[in-house]
């Protein structure tokens, strides 16, 4: 009996010095100013931890347990904006469990976070709200049905649907098999970069679910997408051989991607107008090569390619892997087969043609160039923007537009503004060898005009900087011809009204009253009461109207009906621009009949000084 009591005694000690030493090891107030100086980063959670668990090994009672679920539910804010979604579900469930013998906040504050993780996850057995999956459900079938009878699925269908459960594999996979059938009828970058986005969110959320084969797969996919559909670098390439070096499909693509990548210019470099500006050294020959010289080492996949030409091959390789990427889609449980359309142009294949244009252009093989270009233009340009574009460069119609119509361009596509400006000078060049052409001067100048808005005059880039110097040379050549016939025209009229005038003194007087039945005023298109300035501004705009150098190219009988038409403005000029003439003709016109005898304007039998069929052509003051 007295053996038993003491034994119970030494229990009791042993119990009291146990609770004394774990009462003593818990410094409460030190872990609660340490909590208090944690980071909200993700790089803090080791530490979130290691205060959790001396509050587990440590420290009892109700204040412990508060602030050990405060750091839990810290913890799980910190792992959701991590993008730590379900290791947050982990942590909320135990605050959860945690909370239910105390009267915490923080139970229902991650009871609301579960929830709406478990919809964005589609954990539909864990969601309370259950027309929540319903819907889904509904949406899922609808979706379904689309893809199953080879229809394209409504854009605000699949939104929904997937915006619904953004981060549920199912959603994201079926998603993505929406975006395939538009894939297959256009080669879309839109279609290509939401694929891209929605694998790199099944890569993100579901790394611990998905097998390192489907991870390869999905790896090879994207960069798929990103050579040929995007025309950026393939970088998921590094992810998938850092994955597995041996991965054959990564390898092949890889060396294939290497030697493109070391003879062709960046994406941007073609496309946006200050990198083509700067595009300086680039060996334009090389490229061409590659694609067409048969001597070229042949682009390999492991697997044979047909064609006779990289170019050939190339072609042949990207439809093979766009096709078994539609045929075979990483993760897809839809057994649908989806065909590229014939009518479908990737980016990759736009870029690959707008930078064989330029190599072509540029070692003087317009025909040939002008295959690829037209090419790039149909994919790059609306058909109203190509349509004007051509008729200006190849035959100098739509003059008007082309300044707005040549900005559009060089803005969405400079090296294709450059081809037409090419074809432009080459056109123009052509007509100023002709005797007697068109009058080219105003449309050189255009192009020097444009030339200079768009920094050519410093560009770093050898074609455009050639190009420039060209139409600077032959614009100023135009205006120095200008002024040269604008003075020679000048000396000609004073030499035909020196003439003029001696031949009117030496002539016998012309009949009576033979100007009172021409109406000047008509000529000028003015009123009797029209005043000087009236008349003077009138006649200025008429001689601008049909000055020769503003008709552009004239057949014989037109340059002669012109002619005709200035002779008749000069001479209603010469009256009515001065007073005194005027006045008298005026007087001509009121008092005009048979019986006049003595005209008002000389004293020369009524004959008119001036004549009425000997005025020329009068260009002064235009």
């Amino acid at each position: 009996m007295l053996f038993g009591l003491q034994w119970q005694w030494k229990l009791l000690i042993l119990l009291w010095t146990s609770v004394a030493t774990a009462e003593s090891g818990c410094d409460l107030t030190g872990i609660s100013k340490r909590s208090e100086t944690l980071r909200y980063e993700e790089a803090a959670l080791p530490e979130y931890s290691q205060l959790i668990a001396q509050l587990d090994k440590h420290c009892k009672g109700q204040e412990a347990q508060q602030l050990r679920i405060q750091l839990l539910y810290k913890s799980g804010l910190i792992q959701v904006s991590s993008g730590n979604e379900l290791a947050a579900v982990g942590t909320f469930e135990t605050v959860q469990e945690s909370a239910k013998s105390t009267s915490s906040p923080f139970a229902s504050l991650a009871h609301t976070r579960l929830q709406e993780i478990y919809r964005k996850f589609g954990f539909w057995h864990a969601l309370e709200d259950l027309t929540v999956s319903q819907h889904y459900d509904t949406l899922k079938k609808s979706v379904l049905a689309h893809l199953e009878h080879d229809k394209p699925v409504p854009v605000a269908l699949r939104e929904e649907f997937q915006n619904l459960a953004p981060f549920a594999l199912e959603s994201l996979i079926l998603a993505n098999d929406a975006l395939y059938i538009d894939l297959s009828q256009s080669l879309s970058i839109n279609a290509g970069q939401s694929i891209f986005e929605n694998y790199k969110t099944v890569l993100s959320k579901h790394k611990k679910s998905i097998s390192v084969s489907d991870k390869l797969k999905i790896h090879h996919a994207i960069a798929v997408l990103q050579l040929f559909v995007l025309a950026t670098p393939p970088t998921a390439l590094m992810n998938c051989l850092a994955l597995d070096m041996e991965y054959k499909p990564c390898r092949d693509l890889s060396k294939i991607s290497s030697r493109i990548n070391k003879v062709s210019p960046s994406l941007t470099a073609l496309t946006h107008p200050d990198q083509f500006l700067s595009l300086h050294g680039f060996d334009w020959n090389r490229l061409q090569e590659f694609y067409v010289a048969k001597s070229v080492k042949p682009i390999s996949s492991g697997d044979p390619i047909q064609g006779s030409t990289n170019l050939d091959r190339l072609q042949a390789l990207e439809k093979k892997l766009l096709q078994n990427l539609l045929h075979h889609r990483p993760l897809s449980s839809i057994s649908r087969h989806w065909n590229i359309n014939d009518s479908a142009v990737s980016a990759f294949s736009v870029i690959r043609d707008l930078a064989l244009c330029e190599t072509y252009d540029q070692s003087s093989k317009p025909k040939v160039a002008e295959t690829f270009c037209k090419r790039a233009a149909q994919a790059k340009l609306s058909p109203e923007i190509s349509t004007a574009i051509n008729a200006f460069s190849q035959k100098l119609q739509d003059v008007d537009k082309a300044k707005e119509t040549l900005n559009s361009v060089w803005l969405d596509t400079p090296s294709l503004a450059l081809h037409a400006i090419r074809n432009c000078v080459s056109f123009l060049a052509s007509k100023d060898k002709i005797r007697n052409s068109m009058a080219t001067g105003s449309i050189w100048a255009l192009l020097e005009t444009f030339a200079k808005d768009h920094g050519w005059e410093g560009s770093q880039n050898e074609a455009i900087a050639k190009l420039n110097r060209i139409i600077k040379i032959a614009s100023a050549k135009k205006r120095k011809e200008g002024q040269e016939r604008f003075q020679k025209q000048q000396h000609q009229q004073r030499q035909q009204q020196q003439q003029f005038f001696r031949h009117q003194q030496n002539s016998s007087p012309p009949p009576a009253n033979d100007l009172s039945i021409k109406n000047l005023y008509k000529v000028l298109g003015l009123s009797k009461e029209a005043s000087s300035k009236d008349i003077r501004k009138a006649y200025l705009a008429m001689t601008r109207k049909f000055h020769p150098d503003k008709q552009g190219q004239m057949s014989d009988k037109e340059k002669q009906e012109n002619e005709e038409k200035m002779s008749k403005i000069n001479e209603a000029y010469e009256i009515l621009g001065d007073e005194v003439k005027r006045k008298d003709y005026d007087n001509q016109r009121a008092d005009s009949g048979p019986q006049r005898q003595q005209s008002p304007f000389g004293a020369r039998n009524g004959g008119f000084p001036f004549g009425a069929n000997s005025f020329k052509m009068n260009f002064g003051q235009f």
